[in-house]
């Protein structure tokens, strides 16, 4: 028998002559055990190898073009996937062992750490069955990760900020003038270089970002993220702002934040003198990106912008990445409730509630308010009933 029952799952067991005994156990059905046979059967009768799942991360990685750092990143993270997973034929990566590598994973692991490991499987699955080395991708269980709350500066902390840099560390203004401004990512603004800056019209062309470093790898210039170029435009405050930064003498030849045409390996120059601001006028202390990119789409949302116009000034590939702000758009709603607003309400000239005095008021007998219970008593019984209730 091919396909026989266990105690608590289908088992398939066969043999082919040259080629041993096969069998395999812990399907749920009989029908998955009896497909699961056929597919082995033909498997073995094709010739078909079977590929491990560390060789198909490895052709994986040969093949796929990604950034340095997102390579270490994965690097760093298929160290914990290969003692569990690596010995495994691509065909046994299923969710019940997706399942058991997340339990073998370090109990310090958040949600969206343990998901980072999954990624990196699923693709390395995908890929593969792309490629016809793989029937099927299996169903990965991601883990369910809690929305953050989004911190952000307003407009008048924000004024507080570029107040505070420019009397205390003026070499640093422009740097978070254009981050606030233009909710550039920290990458982006130390890419920018006198070429990216048109004036007829005012632009400017984000087409590159620095990459931060590693302690074996300084920081280099790269195409920006999702290797996607945008154009900005740019108002004459901010060419303004360009133009007092060169002149006082604080922009290279080439880039207005670096004088010899390198970056610092961890392109963190900028975080110190941000914090001593924040600390010196008592302002929350948030990091670049908050006071950049969330704040400026946060401002942007409550001051009644559309997402389609947020997500073209911060240069989002999927509109999904701006929907993170989309909660904060209230304005549009509440002037759609002030535009259905009637022209006179009835309770508008109510004091303290007081109907009957409103009516007096106005001129109204004083018998002219509705007695539900005589009006139920004038009524056919039925009717009563439903006053009653």
């Amino acid at each position: 028998m091919a396909v026989r029952k266990l105690s608590l799952s289908w088992q398939y067991d066969f043999t082919i002559s040259g080629f041993g005994r096969q069998r395999q156990g812990g399907f749920v059905t009989r029908a998955e055990a009896v497909l699961a046979e056929k597919r082995a059967r033909e498997d073995l009768i094709s010739g078909a190898r079977k590929v491990l799942f560390r060789e198909g991360y490895a052709q994986y990685m040969a093949a796929t073009r990604m950034k340095d750092r997102a390579r270490d990143a994965y690097e760093h993270v298929w160290k914990r996937i290969e003692p569990k997973l690596g010995h495994l034929y691509v065909e046994q990566v299923d969710t019940s062992a997706l399942d058991t590598f997340k339990r073998s994973l370090p109990a310090h692991l958040g949600p969206k750490s343990i998901n980072q490991h999954l990624i990196l499987v699923r693709a390395t699955l995908r890929f593969l069955w792309k490629r016809g080395r793989l029937r099927g991708v299996p169903y990965v269980p991601m883990e369910s990760v809690p929305t953050k709350h989004v911190d952000w500066y307003t407009r008048q902390e924000r004024d507080q900020l570029l107040e505070g840099l420019f009397r205390l560390e003026p070499q640093w203004y422009l740097f978070y003038y254009l981050t606030t401004r233009l909710g550039l990512r920290t990458g982006e603004v130390y890419a920018i270089g006198h070429r990216q800056i048109r004036r007829e019209p005012p632009q400017l062309v984000v087409d590159r970002a620095v990459q931060r470093g590693t302690k074996t790898r300084d920081a280099r210039l790269a195409p920006r993220k999702n290797d996607e170029a945008y154009v900005l435009d740019l108002t004459a405050d901010v060419l303004a702002a360009v133009d007092w930064h060169v002149g006082a003498g604080y922009g290279g030849p080439e880039y207005l934040f670096s004088k010899t045409d390198t970056f610092p390996r961890y392109i963190d120059s900028h975080v110190r003198p941000l914090r001593l601001v924040q600390q010196k006028l008592g302002l929350r202390v948030l990091s670049h990106h908050k006071v950049g990119r969330h704040s400026v789409a946060s401002q942007a949302v409550t001051g009644g912008e559309s997402v389609k116009a947020v997500q073209a000034q911060l240069g989002h590939r999927s509109e999904q990445s701006t929907h993170q702000y989309a909660h904060l758009g209230s304005g549009p709603q509440r002037r759609l409730v002030e535009a259905l607003r009637p022209a006179r309400a009835p309770h508008e000239n109510a004091r303290h509630g007081n109907v009957a005095s409103t009516d007096a008021q106005n001129g109204a007998p004083e018998n002219s308010h509705v007695n539900l219970a005589s009006t139920a008593a004038r009524e056919p019984e039925g009717r009563s009933r439903n006053y009653a209730e």
